[in-house]
């Protein structure tokens, strides 16, 4: 028998044709298909267009055969109901995918399916919807304005949150997530990151993968200063942030194209593994469109796979679309997203129950859920088939009324139909066995390729103290240098006997704690490689059976090899050690050089000021000032440089001690006023009259402090005034915060020196030839360190030729013992002209110059003076005769001056005779040392003798009218 030629039929949605095959074409199907019931039910359910091709070469291979007449009503619903070349046109349905930022080829799958057109031959119609900081994927889906989204490894945490989200296909196998820090801040390792601005905070939540990094190394999350991820590099270049987040897919590519020096910390490095992007729907879209999702999953999938096969070509086709794209950006994330794909060894779109389920415990170590147990249903099933009972039912109906159409081919036909369809039902059992066998065994080898893939070792074990494997990767040769099989089987060895003994109890309690307590375990320790060498590895597991009475069984985890990371961790310790040790000889070395330099300035300072008092020439006299000014201007750099030293060793302190406001800006008025006034400036310290006298600080810091910032307003004004003006800013029962202003009517200070202004070394440029620039460029770099210890900062405003205003805020406590001792800081008037005449005064220095100049000093001060130049003579001198106060050098061969004060105390006669240590060693150390020792003053050298005098003057004024 013949048949006219079929009309074209197009097997996709896209190209539907509404025709109506002829009447002689249904006559000819009823007489000689040969399609069983289950055969046509398969073409015409899963598969519509292979229906009718199938139907088709049925047609011609069977020409002129006779078949049975029960079998044509089965091809004639899959030609009327299911092909659509032959049925009613079928709109496509509607879509809204909500990605999670703006276009790039992290969304390359996506692209590549709308453009190829995979998603309407599914008979789709989808938007993808481009994201943004603002946008969040979980609440557009989760309000209904979207059906599915993408979403990072948080998916799993709003899982646990209760909201009713399932993850439909993890697209990424590994997180992008990273941190990144400049190269040259040797932030290399998280415990770098300690007390550091981290910037991994959105939406107020930490970045979960990098907190994770931080929690598995032992870094607690309390010990940062978390900050909000701030897009770009602005905020880490600027130093605003010590570290911040970055994707590995996009950012190296800019640093290296910025000629950045950036390093990444990558939490797969530190046993952090989350899956990437994952496409998600909810539980009411999965119930109510199965078909819609496995028809967008098969999309997805297919359009992922294209996209990574056909790189250039999607990236052709994106930069259509969005012409701002940059080639060479979307090459390089093509080729990093590939990585985190991997589909050469992962099947795309695959996702692991227990991998989510670790990165659920993740959260819960993080206290950001309680618990695990709404996981039930959260993976979404790709080969589960959706329920076609109803066409079943539907094509039993129809069949009976076709049947009884065919009442004349008797019950013989109706018999031989049942005898095939039963003949069919076992040949779809067997075939669907076949199909369940190879996917098992499919499975089974995505599996072990999985397993054979990780960076480490897979291990099930018994829960006992040796350790017995049950099952172990082949890594674990890689690990440790021996096979899967020597740990295997009745005598498979004792994986513990690897152990390092002195780790092995710690491996013990470790694990059992985690067990006893129902948390996953992390731990690192030492193993033995099969070469013989100790290897550092990090391992995680849990519990995973345990009997009736719930005592442990069974434990699976993961064993990876850290020792690069110890051994950098190790080295970067020993590179820390030896810096800190250069610290140390860097701040005895310049100790010792301030030692040495001081002690040659005593001389020439003191020769200088006498020499001042003497009855020179207008010559001489103007040489012997600028030799004092010289002097005085060189101690000031080695103070300054001997500060800074101690600030950048981190040596710097606040000493709280109880002192008298008043007398510190009496002090300073007294120091800095003969500067001002020796330029012809006006100086005048206001204060707020209700600032409480007494108060606990650092009286010196804070003396220190005004000193710089006055002496520096005095050094660049050459008319007007200077001024000191104390106000409270605020005020508690217990504390008070004053503002110090420093104001001056100098040249000021240009907008473009204003930024470097307080950077070590820098001076600001003068901007008048009359203006002299002296000084190492550290006082105001030293001034806002000092400052910041006080709790306060340093401002400035200026007008170029008007005058500048430096100001800052001190916290201090508010002293309310009536009977505070506090340390006399104001200079004492001259209680007369005889105030220290015939004052018996021991001078013990073993420097024979520094002794002239003190007696020539003392003398003029009418003061009798006796000599010993070691401390075992001072002794001698003490034992013989009386004295009223000793002045002694710190550092003396043999006995030191210090001891030599404690020997002294020792003695009753002397308890009370006043001691004054003189050093070059002007440190606060040494200033303790002479305190602890029973020193009542300290007089650094070199030193003026209006400052000698003054304190002679403290400890003798009284003696006269004694």
């Amino acid at each position: 028998m013949s048949f006219p030629a079929l009309p074209a039929v197009s097997g996709g949605i896209g190209h539907q044709q509404n025709t109506k095959p002829p009447e002689e074409l249904l006559k000819w199907v009823m007489k000689n298909t040969s399609l069983t019931w289950n055969e046509s039910l398969a073409f015409g359910v899963p598969y519509p267009a292979k229906c009718v091709e199938e139907a088709v070469g049925v047609l011609n291979r069977c020409s002129g055969t006779l078949v049975r007449y029960g079998r044509v009503w089965v091809i004639l619903l899959g030609v009327f109901m299911h092909h659509p070349a032959l049925a009613a046109q079928q709109p496509l349905d509607q879509v809204v995918l909500q990605l999670k930022w703006v276009p790039q080829f992290q969304f390359a799958g996506y692209y590549a399916a709308q453009a190829k057109g995979f998603f309407r031959e599914e008979g789709l119609e989808v938007t993808l919807q481009p994201g943004g900081p603002e946008v969040a994927p979980m609440v557009e889906v989760l309000d209904g304005r979207a059906q599915y989204g993408v979403e990072a490894g948080e998916l799993v945490y709003h899982r646990l949150q209760g909201k009713p989200v399932v993850a439909v296909a993890s697209i990424f196998q590994h997180s992008p997530a990273a941190l990144m820090t400049m190269g040259n801040s040797n932030l290399l390792t998280p415990h770098d990151l300690a007390h550091k601005r981290v910037g991994m905070l959105v939406g107020g939540q930490p970045i979960v993968e990098i907190a994770a990094m931080f929690v598995n190394e032992g870094v607690k999350l309390d010990a940062l200063s978390l900050q909000p991820n701030s897009i770009g590099t602005d905020a880490l270049v600027s130093g605003k942030l010590d570290a911040d987040f970055a994707y590995m897919t996009n950012d190296p590519f800019k640093n290296k194209l910025a000629g950045r020096d950036v390093h990444y910390l990558l939490p797969i490095n530190y046993g952090v593994d989350f899956y990437g992007d994952t496409l998600f729907t909810t539980e009411r879209q999965l119930q109510e469109h199965p078909e819609q999702v496995a028809a967008l999953y098969r999309a997805v999938v297919r359009g992922w796979r294209y996209a990574l096969e056909n790189p250039e070509e999607t990236i052709s086709l994106m930069l259509e679309r969005f012409p701002n794209l940059q080639r060479d950006a979307l090459r390089f994330e093509a080729g990093r997203i590939r990585e985190l794909v991997n589909p050469d060894i992962v099947q795309i779109g695959h996702m692991n129950s227990e991998r989510w389920r670790r990165m659920a415990d993740t959260f819960v170590k993080l206290e950001m859920v309680n618990d695990t147990s709404r996981l039930a249903g959260f993976l979404y099933d790709p080969e589960q088939r959706p329920d076609y009972r109803w066409l079943w039912w539907v094509l039993g109906v129809l069949g009976g009324a076709i049947l009884l159409g065919f009442a004349g081919s008797g019950v013989l036909a109706w018999f031989n139909g049942r005898l095939q369809a039963q003949n069919s039902l076992l040949q779809q059992s067997m075939q669907e066995r076949r199909q369940a066998e190879n996917l098992l065994q499919e499975s089974r080898r995505t599996l072990q390729s999985l397993i054979g893939n990780l960076p480490g070792m897979a291990y099930r074990c018994r829960y006992n103290r040796q350790w017995a494997m049950e099952f172990i990767s082949d890594g674990c040769e890689i690990l440790i240098g021996y096979p899967a099989s020597h740990f295997l089987g009745v005598q498979g060895h004792s994986f513990n006997s690897l152990i390092h003994p002195d780790d092995q109890d710690q491996v013990w309690d470790e694990v059992s704690a985690a067990v006893a307590d129902g948390h996953a375990y992390q731990l690192n320790y030492r193993v033995r490689h099969r070469n013989g060498t100790w290897r550092w590895v990090w391992e995680q597991g849990h519990c995973v059976e345990r009997d009736m009475q719930g005592v442990p069984l069974f434990l699976e985890g993961l064993i990876m090899d850290i020792t690069p990371q110890v051994d950098t961790r190790q080295k970067l310790q020993q590179a820390k050690e030896k810096a800190d040790a250069a610290t140390r000889a860097k701040s005895i070395f310049l100790a010792n050089i301030s030692h040495e330099i001081r002690t040659p300035l005593t001389a020439v300072t003191g020769l200088a000021e006498l020499l001042q008092q003497m009855e020179l020439g207008s010559k001489q006299r103007e040489y012997a000032e600028q030799l004092f000014a010289s002097s005085r201007l060189l101690l000031g750099i080695v103070e300054d440089v001997m500060d800074f030293s101690r600030i950048e060793a981190g040596e710097a302190s606040l000493r709280p001690a109880p002192f008298h406001l008043p007398g510190i800006l009496q002090s300073v008025e007294y120091v800095v006023g003969e500067q001002a006034h020796a330029k012809g400036l006006g100086f005048q310290v206001v204060a707020q009259k209700n600032i409480p006298p007494f108060l606990v600080g650092d009286p010196l810091r804070l003396s220190q402090v005004l000193n710089n910032l006055l002496v520096n307003a005095i050094k660049f004004t050459t008319k007007g005034e200077v001024s000191l003006h104390v106000s409270m800013e605020s005020r508690t029962h217990t504390q008070v915060r004053l503002l110090f202003c420093v104001r001056d009517t100098g040249i000021g200070i240009p907008a473009s020196q204003r930024s470097r202004l307080f950077e070590p070394f820098t001076r600001i440029e003068g901007q008048s030839d009359a203006i002299a620039i002296k000084g190492a460029g550290l006082g105001l770099s030293i001034s806002r360190r000092l400052v910041e210890l006080m709790g306060g900062e340093i401002r400035v405003e200026s007008i170029p030729g008007v005058g500048s205003e430096f100001s800052f805020a001190a916290n201090f406590e508010v002293e309310t013992r009536t009977q505070a001792r506090v340390e006399a800081s104001v200079p004492l008037e001259d209680a007369g002209s005889g105030a220290l005449a015939g004052a018996k005064v021991l001078l013990v220095d073993d420097e024979p110059l520094n002794l002239m100049i003190g007696v020539e000093i003392l003398h003029k001060f009418a003061c009798n003076v006796q000599t010993a130049d070691t401390a075992v003579q001072a002794l001698k001198r003490l034992e013989h005769e009386p004295f009223d106060l000793v002045l002694l050098d710190v550092e003396m061969p043999g006995m030191k001056g210090d001891e030599l004060a404690r020997r002294i105390r020792q003695n009753a006669r002397w308890r009370d005779l006043p001691l004054v240590a003189l050093t070059a060693h002007a440190s606060t150390d040494i200033r303790e040392r002479c305190r602890e020792s029973g020193m009542d003053a300290y007089l650094a050298k070199p030193f003026e003798i209006k400052q000698l005098r003054q304190v002679l003057l403290r400890f003798l004024a009284a003696r006269q009218s004694a």
